[in-house]
C-alpha cells in the first residue's frame, strides 16, 4: 500500500533498510491472518504522517507540462489506463467527492494526486470495494492520497510537481494541514514526504477478512516509528 493506495509513483530513491517496530499484537494478528485459507482478506500497515502547509508560492510548473484538475475526460483517462487500480475506481472516487490534481504531457496524463475535505479520511486496500474510516480529520485539514506517476514518466520530478501544486491549493482553500498514509516499504514517497516537512505520527493497521473489516491506531507519537523515520529526512 502507498499513499493510503495499493500503487505508487513516487520518484526514484534508494531503498532505506528495516522496517519500523510494530507491537506484538499486530505482528501476531499479520500473521495469523495470512494463515487464513480465503482470497478475500487484506491486511497492511501503514505510517500516519501529517504536513503543515507552510507559506502560499504561486503554482509553477515547467514546460512542457501543465496542470489541470481532473474532469470527466481525465477520469475516463485514469479508469482507461492499463496502469489503473481496476476499470471504474476512479469514477468512484469522483462520484464520492473526492478531487484530483493531474500533471499531463501533451494529452497525456503523466501523474495524479487525490485528496478530499470533510470528516473522515478514507483508506483504500488492494480491493477496489476495499473502505475503511480510520478516523477523523479535524477542521483544517485534507487527507491526501494515491500519489502517482506512470511508468513512463518516472524519474523526471514530476511526484514533487504535484506536491507542490497540492500545497497551494489547499492553502488557498485555507487548509493547515495534510493528512496522509503511506506503507512502511514506500521508501521513495517516504523521502518525499520528509523533504516536505511531513512528520509522523503513529502506524495504522488494517485488515479485512471477507466482509469483516477494521483498522486499528497505534500509539500517537511513537517514539520507536520516529526514530526509525529519521533515515528519511533529506540531508
Amino acid at each position: 500500500m502507498s499513499d493510503s493506495s495499493a500503487q505508487s509513483g513516487t520518484e526514484h530513491s534508494k531503498p532505506a533498510a528495516g522496517y519500523p517496530p510494530l507491537e506484538f499484537k499486530y505482528l501476531a494478528m499479520n500473521f495469523v491472518v495470512r494463515l487464513i485459507p480465503t482470497g478475500w482478506k487484506y491486511w497492511g500497515n501503514s505510517i500516519l504522517l501529517m504536513t503543515s502547509i507552510g507559506d502560499s508560492e504561486p503554482i509553477s510548473v515547467p514546460e512542457p507540462y501543465k496542470w489541470t484538475w481532473a474532469g470527466p475526460e481525465e477520469i475516463d483517462y485514469l479508469d482507461r489506463h492499463p496502469e489503473a487500480t481496476s476499470p471504474t475506481a476512479y469514477a468512484r472516487r469522483a462520484a464520492r467527492g473526492d478531487r484530483c490534481l493531474c500533471i499531463k504531457h501533451g494529452d497525456d496524463i503523466v501523474g495524479y494526486r487525490w485528496f478530499k475535505l470533510g470528516t473522515s479520511c478514507i483508506l483504500c486496500g488492494f480491493s477496489p470495494n476495499m473502505e475503511i474510516t480510520p478516523f477523523p480529520l479535524k477542521p483544517g485539514q485534507a487527507y491526501s492520497y494515491d500519489l502517482f506517476t506512470y511508468q513512463k514518466y518516472r524519474g523526471r520530478g514530476v511526484a514533487t510537481m504535484l506536491m507542490k501544486i497540492l500545497f497551494q491549493v489547499l492553502r488557498e482553500e485555507g487548509i493547515k494541514e495534510v493528512v496522509s498514509l503511506v506503507s512502511p516499504t514506500n521508501h521513495a514517497s517516504l523521502r518525499l514526504q520528509m523533504r516536505f516537512g511531513a512528520q509522523p505520527q503513529r502506524l495504522v493497521y488494517s485488515y479485512r477478512i471477507r466482509s469483516w473489516s477494521k483498522t486499528f491506531l497505534g500509539p500517537e507519537r511513537d517514539t520507536r516509528l520516529i526514530e526509525w523515520m529519521q533515515q528519511f529526512k533529506p540531508n
